[in-house]
């Protein structure tokens, strides 16, 4: 018989049993929100708010060759089981399914779901009970087994998507439509990635693997509609007894808290700490770039070498005094084997010819896998090595190109369930024995969640490489992936003023002001890349403090959810375009930079919108406009932030807004207005008040200058802070005499 049962999570372990088994129950993780339903014939349903938002496609299992299904019985299910137990999670309560394969000897395949009573999260296991062999899909896109498994079903409306694919941590090929069964192809395969799906409200699902990523896959199984699975990517041939893949169903109200809770989950359970970036000094300092983009990739002065046009670089930059503390070299200085690759290099980049001197084929003295125009160490020395000797030319950072590329053309690593994770691990412990730090570029979804289990991988590209002119600052999205695992998106490199004659592009730059704005708030790398001679200084020096510290925000620049909701659904009250919002967070009181350009018609921008103001008053907010510091207006859900056409990546609008000192009268501290981030914690360290003074710590270069801004009772006005020999002073606004100091 067929019965259907459900649990609750707030059952004690004790008292499970007794609720095993009892029909039209539900079993909820810890928001009543969220809620699982679950029957004895292997199927479940998602219901969020009180609405179904999914039901559960067929698992399926291949073995030997062939594909076995829920749906046409060949794949059996035996028996149903619940049980409890604690994890590094916490407490949790789950249900398996055991399936078995009749015609292929008896082999087993378990599913499991399980929740937790204090986390709005639902795990979903596959577990290979007996291993299997010849598992391999149609294709690399296909997957080895399916669970869980949802339907795309339902006319548009209920809910949207957000499917992040391709390169770039996913940028690349990201999609934000309607989930229904007129949705076609979403991102999946070796190249996709998280999806999250919402309602117009913004509740918030975010699916993604929870384990073994660079193997994992998803699949969307049907060019319109039909089914979306997890599971293990389809090319590889044969899975070990017990070998266990997860995924995670994480929910919360708002699409970036829901992005945020899901990654400080999966950063406290791999041990990664964003911290660790400012370690980095590629992040922490402006540096100098060559690589794509650049006016000296590929290419130097006229009739010099590249050594002499480096060494004009750092003359010009001395004399200018611009404070880069570090070079990023590119590809233009190795020796290039088969396909571009690497073939003999003594210092950075490694995207491995299958010529490369390195490999014992090739009479070097490493082993590696070495394929047709593809090679891949797989040996840890080789990296030892490697970044040892590179230390000794002053190596900081590794930069691991062409991750997507390395992925689906070395064979091997698309049929080896662990050869991926292998190559990753022993390229991350030796820069971790170094003391060297690693930014991943070109990665696919896959390789972005890899670096959750690398302290020494903090950055990232979140964009694709950077042309003069085009549209590659735009990371709003992209950089919510990025941060939520605790990576530092960068947008690349770029030009500082419109024109740089000469240049191999044959192009110009008039988005110089918003490709800075883009960097500096990214929070990842600022490095430009100019001409000698070409450096807007003064707005260069708007990213940093006399002494390169990048001035940046605590949490990076992002699209605000309605954006999202917008580009969705298309008649919820959002930007048809870009609307980004950074912060930072400084005696309790948050500190926003609001960027807005790109949209097809006006919008009015509300606190409420922000996701970060949801409960402040009238007179609690001021935004600034960046280019007219005299210019604040009052934001508040009376009157908001008015945008329209006129604003496009030439010429952006960009509020800085602080929150308002309680207790006291239309009074606010505002920051280094000069600046591209006024309040960065590079800046301000502290705000405490009392009745009557208002002080902040403020840290920089020794005897450093600067106009510190602020708001006392309505009127505006600044004060010129010169720090000590220390690097430090105190802003104090006195509310009685009606002035403010700053003193080392």
């Amino acid at each position: 018989m067929d019965y259907k049962f459900v649990f609750s999570v707030l059952c004690l372990t004790t008292l499970y049993q007794l609720c095993y088994g009892l029909q039209n129950r539900k079993q909820r993780t810890s928001n009543d929100d969220f809620v699982i339903s679950i029957t004895t014939d292997g199927t479940y349903s998602i219901n969020i708010h009180g609405k179904s938002w999914l039901n559960s496609a067929p698992t399926f299992f291949n073995a030997n060759n062939k594909t076995y299904s829920a749906a046409d019985k060949t794949l059996n299910l035996t028996s149903t089981s619940a049980t409890s137990g604690t994890d590094k999670l916490g407490q949790w309560q789950s249900t398996s399914f055991d399936y078995v394969i009749n015609d292929a000897g008896k082999t087993r395949f378990t599913a499991v779901i399980k929740t937790y009573p204090s986390l709005p999260v639902i795990i979903f296991q596959q577990v290979y009970t007996d291993g299997a062999k010849w598992t391999q899909g149609k294709t690399y896109e296909d997957l080895c087994g399916g669970f869980p498994g949802f339907q795309l079903e339902g006319p548009p409306g209920l809910l949207g998507f957000l499917s992040f694919g391709g390169l770039m941590f996913g940028d690349t090929s990201k999609k934000i439509g309607l989930w229904s069964n007129a949705t076609y192809r979403l991102n999946d395969g070796i190249t996709g990635g998280p999806l999250a799906l919402f309602d117009s409200d913004g509740r918030t699902l975010v699916l993604s693997p929870f384990n073994n990523f660079m193997s994992a896959s998803f699949l969307h199984d049907a060019g319109i509609g039909g089914n979306y699975y997890g599971g293990i990517m389809g090319g590889v041939s044969s899975v070990p007894m017990g070998y266990t893949q997860e995924f995670i169903l994480y929910y919360d109200t708002g699409i970036n808290k829901a992005f945020e809770g899901w990654g400080k989950l999966m950063r406290t359970f791999y041990g990664k700490d964003p911290a660790r970036q400012q370690e980095d000094m590629t992040i922490k300092y402006l540096g100098y770039y060559t690589d794509n983009g650049a006016y000296y990739y590929y290419n130097t002065e006229k009739n010099k070498t590249y050594e002499q046009t480096m060494l004009d670089v750092r003359t010009y930059a001395n004399n200018k005094t611009i404070p880069y503390k570090y070079v990023q070299y590119d590809s233009w200085w190795y020796y290039k084997g088969v396909d571009d690759g690497v073939k003999t290099w003594e210092r950075f980049p490694y995207d491995g010819a299958s010529d490369t001197t390195y490999a014992k084929q090739n009479g070097g003295t490493y082993d590696f896998i070495v394929e047709k125009s593809k090679a891949l160490p797989v040996t840890k020395k080789f990296w030892d090595d490697l970044f040892n000797e590179a230390k000794k030319w002053g190596l900081v950072m590794y930069e691991q190109d062409w991750l997507n590329v390395e992925f689906s053309g070395v064979q091997a690593l698309l049929h080896n369930l662990t050869l991926g994770t292998t190559w990753l691990d022993q390229m991350a412990t030796a820069a971790d024995d170094a003391g060297i730090f690693i930014q991943y570029c070109m990665a696919n979804p896959r390789h972005a969640m890899q670096a959750l289990m690398y302290p020494r991988v903090t950055q990232g590209r979140v964009s694709n490489d950077y042309s003069p002119g085009d549209g590659q600052w735009s990371i709003g999205i992209s950089s919510i992936f990025a941060t939520a695992l605790g990576i530092a998106p960068f947008k690349d490199t770029f030009w500082t003023t419109e024109t740089q004659p000469g240049n191999i592009y044959k192009r110009t730059e008039p988005n110089w002001k918003l490709n800075m704005v883009v960097s500096t708030l990214s929070t990842g790398p600022v490095g430009p890349s100019d001409m000698v001679g070409a450096t807007n200084v003064s707005m260069l020096m708007k990213c940093c403090r006399s002494d390169g510290v990048i001035l940046k925000p605590q949490f990076p620049i992002r699209a605000i959810d309605a954006q999202i909701l917008q580009a969705a659904f298309n008649d919820v009250d959002g930007p048809d375009g870009e609307a980004w919002l950074s912060y930072t967070q400084v005696g309790g009181l948050r500190f926003a930079d609001i960027l807005v350009l790109n949209l097809k018609s006006p919008y009015t921008l509300y606190p409420r919108d922000t996701g970060i103001y949801d409960n402040v008053g009238l007179t609690d907010l001021y935004a600034v406009p960046y280019d007219d510091p005299f210019g604040w207006v009052t934001f508040s859900s009376l009157y908001g932030l008015q945008f329209d056409s006129r604003f496009t990546p030439s010429r952006i609008a960009f509020y800085h807004v602080s929150q308002a000192i309680p207790g006291w009268f239309e009074t606010a501290i505002l920051g280094e207005l000069d600046k591209w981030a006024p309040m960065s914690p590079q800046r301000v360290t502290s705000l405490t008040w009392t009745s009557s003074t208002v002080t902040s710590e403020l840290v920089g270069a020794p005897f450093e200058q600067f106009d510190f801004w602020y708001i006392l009772g309505s009127k505006q006005n600044a004060v010129t802070c010169k720090l000590g020999a220390t690097g430090a002073a105190t802003f104090m606004l006195d509310n009685d005499l009606g002035i403010a100091t700053c003193k080392p």
